[in-house]
């Protein structure tokens, strides 16, 4: 049956996207109007394989986050079966926000994206979050940041914005409010050791990072398709980013030539991985 929750599926209204586990039963008429594209890799050890089915519409770049985020979520959670079967503890768990005050970068199609979503959000929670964002913004842009330049890495980076104390705008009472949305880099952050991670032993803790990245994949996807060189977006400063370049917004491509190239990506870094 089905693997995928079709909730996710939505891209536009008349879109569907949905996913398969390998030993699921296509059904062809219900199926017969899509077209399907297969991810085949292995993470620590363990084979996940998907078919994706799709209707084969032009779509924005954006659009392309919902089964992005699809796609993650499969990838962690094998990631996270691997993990626990090799004895490492994943004290990750509702209510837990200390990796809520890290740097989130967002890709350039998930700004626009979570930009959108936001706007879709009845007037008051609209308002709200709006207001955090804001909070958040003008901290960041008032501390002078280090000298982005190669010197610096990802690390140098993240440091300094640590450095900053500034907690995630949609954090509201140690809880996301908008956890079925919130960014890739949110999904991918894993954590193993310490039974309980909070910041009076997070020096026994370790990131665990995925063998693949969809973040790094949809970033990749926007450089080659929108020739955009914007690798990531801080999560402060993207809604207004995303504001003022959403009028430019227009171009289309087949979700085929999207999807299908955003399956090469994450094949060729699994391949890599394990070379």
């Amino acid at each position: 049956m089905y693997a995928a929750d079709l909730d996710k599926a939505h891209l536009q209204t008349e879109n569907a996207v949905f996913l398969l586990d390998e030993s699921a039963d296509f059904n062809e008429q219900l199926c017969r109007d899509t077209a399907r594209v297969c991810l085949n890799i292995t993470i620590f050890g363990k084979e996940l394989n998907l078919t994706i089915g799709f209707l084969d519409v032009p779509i924005r770049i954006c659009d392309i986050i919902p089964v992005a985020q699809a796609i993650c979520d499969k990838i962690i959670s094998t990631t996270l079966a691997s993990a626990e079967s090799l004895g490492l503890h994943i004290p990750c768990k509702k209510g837990c926000n200390l990796c809520c005050k890290n740097l989130i970068p967002l890709s350039v199609a998930e700004a626009l994206w979570l930009n959108e979503e936001i706007s879709r959000m009845p007037g008051y929670e609209q308002k709200v979050l709006h207001r955090s964002i804001e909070f958040a913004r003008r901290k960041l842009l008032a501390t002078k940041p280090p000298d982005f330049s190669e010197k610096n890495s990802k690390q140098d980076v993240s440091n300094w914005y640590a450095g900053l104390n500034l907690t995630c705008p949609f954090l509201a009472e140690n809880m996301c409010d908008i956890y079925k949305s919130r960014p890739l880099a949110c999904r991918e952050h894993i954590v193993t050791g310490t039974r309980h991670c909070d910041g009076t032993n997070a020096q026994n803790t370790q990131v665990l990072k995925p063998s693949v990245s969809v973040l790094e994949a949809v970033a990749q996807l926007c450089r080659e398709f929108e020739e955009n060189q914007t690798d990531a977006i801080m999560l402060p400063i993207a809604m207004e980013w995303a504001e003022s370049v959403k009028s430019t917004e227009s171009k289309t491509y087949y979700m085929s030539h999207l999807l299908g190239r955003l399956v090469e990506i994450l094949e060729q870094q699994a391949g890599m991985g394990q070379g």
